[in-house]
């Protein structure tokens, strides 16, 4: 795993090496006009990884009857997941890479909050 990467990997206060960052994403309150609209949804999503460079090897798509997407998209750098609950106008995603660059990972954070606004958006960051 380590032989893709020139630089050490980012160390814990204890010492031991992280090997990713792992974002929780609760959005909740969506609009319906969008939490409804599964090629929005998705769109969204596909913007919002390439602002963040992420490396999209393969992606997964299933619409729900009478509503809903579950996205998956495997990535180079690991994996991102969207959840939807039109019904409640819920999303939940899950964001986990290996790449370990904040900066990269927050634009993909930033660009879906933006896209959110007016939404209850709450994302949690661990390293792990």
């Amino acid at each position: 795993m380590y032989g893709r990467r020139k630089a050490k990997p980012p160390e814990f206060s204890n010492g031991k090496p992280f090997i990713g960052l792992h974002y929780i994403v609760d959005i909740d309150h969506v609009r319906k006009d969008l939490v409804s609209n599964n090629d929005k949804l998705i769109q969204l999503c596909d913007v919002s990884l390439e602002r963040g460079e992420a490396t999209i090897l393969n992606k997964m798509i299933h619409h729900f009857e009478p509503h809903g997407l579950t996205l998956l998209y495997l990535l180079s750098e690991s994996h991102f997941s969207m959840h939807t609950w039109p019904e409640y106008n819920r999303i939940r995603i899950d964001f986990f890479t290996c790449d370990n660059n904040e900066h990269k990972c927050n634009r993909v954070i930033a660009y879906l909050k933006n896209e959110f606004h007016g939404s209850n958006f709450n994302s949690k960051m661990l390293k792990r």
